[in-house]
C-alpha cells in the first residue's frame, strides 16, 4: 500500500510538471500581447517616442509626455520664448513642455529655481502629473500630500502593470503602461474616460480604441 501511494504521488507530480510550463507560457504570451496593444495605442496617440522602451525617463521627457497627453498638444511649439528655470534655457528642446507642465502644476521644480531636467522621474512625480491631468489639485489632498496622491493613484488603477514603489524611477515601458491607464481612467468630474481628450474610445471589453482623431494626432 505504501509503495502504491508513493507511485501515485510521483505520477501526480509528473502531471503537474508537464502541465505547469504550458500554463506559464500561456500567461506570459497573454501578458506580452496585452503590452503590445498598450504600446500600439500609446504610439498611435503620439504621447511618446517608442524607441528604447527599457530606457529610464528624465523629468524633461516626462514633461513632454504630459503635454502630449493633454489638450495643449496641438498648441505647443518646440521653441520657447522664455526660460522658466535656470537649468532649462529657452533654447532647450524641452523648454516649452517644461514651462507648460510647471505652470499647470503638473510638475514642480526645486529650491534655487531649478527643474533638474536630466534627473530621472520617479513614480510619485509621475503620479502627481497624471492625477493633475485628471483634474486633481493639491486642494484634493490634505495632510500628507504624497501619501494622498499615491492612494488616489492606486485607487484609480493608474499603477496597473507598473509594479514600482513611489521612489522608484520609471522607464519608457512603465510610462507606456502609465499613460494607457490614464486613457482608461475617469476624470475627477466623472465625465467618461480621460482618453476622449485624445479622441480615443473605450471598447466593450474595457480597452482603449484609438479612432481616426487619435491617428490624425500621431502623424
Amino acid at each position: 500500500m505504501k509503495e502504491r501511494i508513493i507511485a501515485v504521488s510521483l505520477a501526480a507530480a509528473s502531471v503537474l510538471m508537464a502541465v505547469t510550463p504550458p500554463l506559464e507560457a500561456e500567461a506570459a504570451s497573454s501578458s506580452s500581447t496585452e503590452f503590445e496593444l498598450r504600446k500600439k495605442v500609446i504610439g498611435i496617440s503620439g504621447i511618446m517616442d517608442l524607441t528604447g522602451i527599457y530606457q529610464p525617463v528624465t523629468r524633461a521627457q516626462f514633461a513632454q509626455m504630459l503635454v502630449q497627453a493633454s489638450e495643449y498638444r496641438n498648441t505647443t511649439s518646440d521653441r520657447s520664448t522664455v526660460s522658466v528655470f535656470a537649468d532649462v534655457p529657452k533654447d532647450n528642446m524641452y523648454a516649452s513642455y517644461v514651462r507648460i507642465a510647471a505652470s499647470n502644476e503638473w510638475m514642480v521644480g526645486y529650491l534655487g529655481g531649478v527643474f533638474r531636467p536630466d534627473q530621472y522621474v520617479t513614480l510619485q512625480e509621475a503620479a502627481r502629473g497624471v492625477l493633475a491631468l485628471l483634474g486633481y489639485t493639491s486642494e484634493d489632498f490634505t495632510g500628507d500630500q504624497i501619501g494622498g496622491r499615491m492612494s488616489m493613484f492606486e485607487y484609480l488603477d493608474l499603477n496597473d502593470e507598473i509594479g514600482k514603489s513611489s521612489s522608484d524611477t520609471l522607464t519608457k515601458e512603465d510610462c507606456i503602461n502609465l499613460f494607457y491607464n490614464l486613457l482608461k481612467a475617469e476624470p475627477k468630474d466623472g465625465n467618461g474616460i480621460y482618453g476622449t481628450v485624445l479622441g480615443c474610445e473605450l471598447t466593450s471589453d474595457g480597452e482603449i480604441l484609438p479612432n481616426k482623431q487619435c491617428y490624425a494626432h500621431a502623424f
